[in-house]
């Protein structure tokens, strides 16, 4: 953590870190989302420019989790149809 971030984007960076965890991350992934959002209305307010860039990572590498979580839940749910066609 550097000097100059605040505990928002250390706590929103730490939601990103753990949403990473195939599968049990999507548990994390909305945290990420909200967390970062949080934390950028709030460096805006305070004039923070690092915290607000880690928290703007923080918010789109979480969107792009979520996603690929998404498309991993859809294929363990499939996966036993497909295995049925075979």
């Amino acid at each position: 953590m550097t000097d100059n971030e605040t505990g928002v984007a250390s706590i929103a960076r730490a939601f990103v870190t753990y949403s990473l965890v195939p599968y049990l991350g999507i548990l994390f992934c909305p945290g990420a989302l909200l967390v970062g959002g949080w934390g950028i209305l709030r460096s805006y307010q305070r004039g923070e420019k690092t915290s607000r860039r880690t928290c703007y990572v923080s918010l789109t590498i979480g969107f792009v989790v979520l996603v690929i979580q998404c498309l991993l839940w859809w294929i363990l749910y499939k996966a036993p149809e497909w295995a049925k066609g075979i």
